[in-house]
């Protein structure tokens, strides 16, 4: 935990250093145009579309054109981006392995594994962590939600031991101690945020809520070209999309704050990540 806290506190001080590069490149009169892809057509600063100018943008934010979908990279998963909003510094990203139909693509993406340095999630707000499961006998519970799985080999197989597949979505610390049947195994995990219709579920539910995506904050940003690049301290406020420059006293506990707020999401995924 604390390694990975190490971790992206030298991503945060990399990151610093390549906004004072791109600074020094937009001094030198280049002129960058928004760039797009598909839905999204205003790609600019701090996002960069792969394959733009090397000043223009944020090599932390870049994103990617496959197939007329623009792209976000997170750890080892590609997600689609939905939205980007730049008034309130969000960009909404979706799990491509989720689609509408009459059965459901798993495992999804471990997104608690692929949040970075440049991003934040509003934990305030209303996130729900979703997981699958397999099960060796069937579950009379409203609460575990009956999963017909695409592309599943016979029951018969010895690949294939389970017979029954199940979601269970609960709030924003769901791990493998709230299972309460021990004849399940988690397979994949992820979350939504656009999480409103409470109780009984269903699988196409469930999948009009995956489908909504999630948001992630790129406020970091802000911070960074507003605050820190002046030897500031920033406090990002997710719930507001805002985010407040001062200074400290003493420039250790400056240091320290300014990067707190980045290994507090980082502590709350290796929490989730050590239950499950």
């Amino acid at each position: 935990m604390m390694f990975r806290g190490a971790k992206l506190l030298a991503l945060a001080v990399l990151h610093t250093f390549s906004l004072a590069i791109c600074a020094t490149n937009s001094n030198g009169n280049q002129t960058c145009r928004p760039s797009s892809c598909g839905e999204i057509r205003n790609i600019s600063n701090p996002f960069r579309l792969e394959g733009d100018p090397s000043g223009c943008g944020d090599p932390g934010y870049e994103l990617v054109c496959e197939n007329n979908r623009t792209m976000i990279k997170l750890g080892d998963g590609k997600y689609y981006v939905a939205d980007i909003n730049y008034h309130h510094s969000t960009i909404r990203v979706v799990d491509p392995r989720v689609k509408k139909g009459n059965c459901f693509s798993f495992p999804l993406y471990p997104f608690f594994s692929d949040i970075s340095a440049s991003y934040g999630v509003n934990w305030d707000e209303a996130i729900n962590i979703t997981v699958l499961m397999k099960c060796e006998r069937p579950i009379s519970d409203g609460s575990y939600i009956p999963i017909t799985p695409c592309n599943v080999t016979s029951s018969s197989s010895s690949s294939q031991p389970y017979n029954y597949v199940y979601a269970l979505v609960g709030g924003d610390s769901l791990g493998v101690n709230d299972l309460k049947y021990s004849y399940c195994t988690i397979v994949s995990r992820t979350i939504m945020t656009q999480f409103s219709k409470p109780g009984n579920l269903s699988m196409s539910d469930l999948q009009d809520c995956l489908l909504l995506g999630f948001n992630l904050s790129f406020l970091q940003f802000r911070c960074q070209s507003e605050c820190e690049v002046k030897g500031l301290y920033c406090s990002p406020n997710y719930g507001k999309n805002t985010i407040e420059c001062y200074k400290s006293q003493n420039p250790l506990i400056s240091l320290f704050l300014n990067v707190l707020s980045i290994i507090e999401a980082v502590f709350r995924v290796d929490y989730f990540i050590d239950i499950a």
